[in-house]
């Protein structure tokens, strides 16, 4: 918690503690009553945030006694150095301040929670239409429209309305309110894939727009959150997930995995300090095969195709990321290539251009998981951030973060071998992508070392069935709570278009039995049991590593110092 200073403007109260949820603040006391009076009375949300709300704050704080001088507020006692009555409520206000992390944390004021997301008033017919390009129409809302966000306990009711406890994160009405469909694949699904535009609030972190994952492709709701928490117990940058509920002109569209994009608030949050970003999204797109970070060139251009649109390209540039910017990428890709992965001088530029520690072991949770649709078999799926350096005396330094992890854990398709469990622990064999930075790193002893010695103690650490299971254990508490809403039955077809039935989720969540479907936008899939795929998965590592003769790192991973 940063010092609270002498004397302070809005504006530095408000970089101070970012935003206040007023809930949390003790009932009747002078910090909650200047707080409620300055919120903004049209929005009825439950937070103290934004600009104008802040200065309405500052001017009553103004008014304590003892607490302005020189056209600021008065913080500290001038002589003395102690609290004055305004910091003594800016202190409360610090104690109650919200960001990102705890929007997301799914943890409220009497325990585990859900979103719950209430749109009305939007067109739904252009929320279906394309625009010339193929991509989808962002559907604006009436005068009437409005959006409301709110954190609540889940349980089998309907409507959701909010409470005093978890109060309201976002109420906003007019014709700002929008919608727009999301995903690839996945945009023409009934259970709509969908983001909602929202007031974003950069301070506080309550992002631009909040995206919604409809989970029709894992009838457990488990797969997409149980890799984002290994991937944060490998202490690899992950974004932020909560389970939510989407209600849309009146209907109820079930449960949905939601998430803040990977946005200018994220990188600033997980790599600060950094002057000049550049990042880059991977996917399939103007280059043949993918965004495999393999040597195409010198030059900046050599990685897109030029005046194309920048959502079509493989190295889709993101946050307002110029052209220009592909320099950086291309001088990444030339140093990272410029050397024998065998020599110690690879080993030498590498660690100056890479988070190779971060990246080897985010590879071995792809690979553990069996994340096929990331940089593994598609070379797609990751966001590449670098540091650029303005000065052009040094490449940039790149960090890897995955994007969409929601084909893993046994999820397979026709023409697949659908035996992810049984893959080779070091990228090799058949059905691996063009992946040369995981290659090239593994075929050098020192990072081999240290990738196989994490997977080792990942595995009995955190990879197993029991550790697995346990987290598994408390998702369900919530999704119990949620998922059955999608039908009045077990075994009858859900209003929400969810391919799977009630009685299927349990299976699959509960039990970790294996499912397929024939029919529907999931026709075709296979879907082992989750547990059956990590332990499968685990005997198979486990297995090759007996078998292999190797050196290790003498990292000590019990300890938490990882490099």
């Amino acid at each position: 918690m940063e010092p609270i200073p002498d004397t302070g403007s809005a504006k530095d109260i408000r970089d101070l503690v970012k935003s206040v949820f007023i809930p949390a603040l003790p009932k009747d006391s002078r910090a909650r009553q200047i707080a409620e009076g300055a919120d903004d009375p049209t929005n009825l949300d439950s937070y103290l945030r934004g600009k104008a709300e802040f200065d309405r704050a500052a001017n009553a704080l103004q008014q304590l006694p003892g607490s302005s001088g020189e056209g600021k507020v008065r913080l500290r006692d001038a002589n003395q150095g102690g609290l004055t009555q305004a910091g003594m409520v800016v202190a409360l206000w610090q104690k109650a301040s919200a960001n990102r992390r705890t929007l997301f944390a799914g943890v409220g004021a009497t325990g585990p929670t859900i979103l719950v997301v209430q749109v009305e008033g939007v067109d739904l017919s252009t929320l279906w239409k394309d625009d010339e390009f193929g991509e989808p129409l962002k559907s604006v809302g009436n005068a009437d429209a409005s959006v409301r966000v709110f954190e609540t306990t889940p349980s089998l009711n309907l409507p959701k309305h909010p409470g005093p406890d978890n109060g309201v994160i976002i109420a906003e009405h007019g014709e700002q309110v929008s919608v727009k469909r999301r995903g690839n694949t996945s945009r023409r699904d009934a259970k709509v894939n969908i983001s909602v535009y929202l007031d974003d609030d950069r301070e506080s972190g309550i992002p631009r727009n909040l995206c919604l994952l409809n989970c029709i492709r894992d009838p457990s709701y488990q797969r997409v959150r149980l890799a984002f928490e290994l991937l944060g117990l490998a202490q690899c940058l992950v974004r932020p997930s909560i389970y939510a509920e989407l209600t849309l002109n009146g209907f109820h569209y079930g449960t949905y995995v939601a998430m803040p994009p990977l946005d200018n608030y994220h990188f600033q949050e997980v790599l600060p300090g950094v002057k000049h970003r550049a990042i880059f999204k991977g996917n399939y797109g103007d280059l043949p095969g993918g965004a495999p970070l393999a040597m195409r060139g010198s030059h900046g251009s050599d990685y897109f195709t030029p005046n194309s649109r920048p959502e079509g390209r493989s190295y889709e540039p993101r946050n307002d990321t110029p052209d220009s910017d592909y320099a950086a990428l291309a001088n990444f890709v030339t140093a990272f290539h410029s050397k024998d992965p065998a020599s110690a001088a690879f080993v030498d530029t590498v660690r100056k251009i890479l988070d190779v520690e971060q990246f080897l072991r985010t590879m071995v949770v792809v690979n553990l998981l069996g994340s096929w649709d990331t940089y593994y078999l598609n070379s797609q799926n990751y966001f590449l951030h670098l540091a650029a350096d303005d000065s052009g005396n040094n490449p940039p330094f790149a960090t890897f973060l995955l994007n969409d992890v929601d084909s893993l854990l046994g999820v397979s398709w026709p023409g697949q071998k659908r035996n992810w469990q049984d893959k080779d622990l070091l990228f090799r064999g058949t059905e691996i992508g063009d992946i040369p930075l995981i290659t090239k790193l593994l075929a050098n002893p020192e990072f081999q070392s240290y990738y196989l010695d994490f997977m080792e103690w990942f595995i009995n650490r955190y990879f197993n069935l029991a550790g697995v299971q346990a987290i598994e254990a408390s998702r369900w508490r919530i999704l119990e709570q949620s998922v059955y809403l999608e039908s009045g039955t077990p075994f009858g077809a859900p209003h929400t278009h969810r391919p799977w039935s009630n009685d299927q989720v349990y299976r699959a969540s509960v039990l970790s039995q294996g499912l397929s479907a024939d029919q529907g936008p999931v026709a075709g899939i296979q879907v082992d049991g989750i547990q059956t795929f990590v332990d499968a998965r685990c005997k198979k590592v486990l297995g090759q590593l007996t078998g292999m003769a190797r050196r290790h790192s003498a990292v000590d991973f019990d300890s938490g110092n990882w490099r």
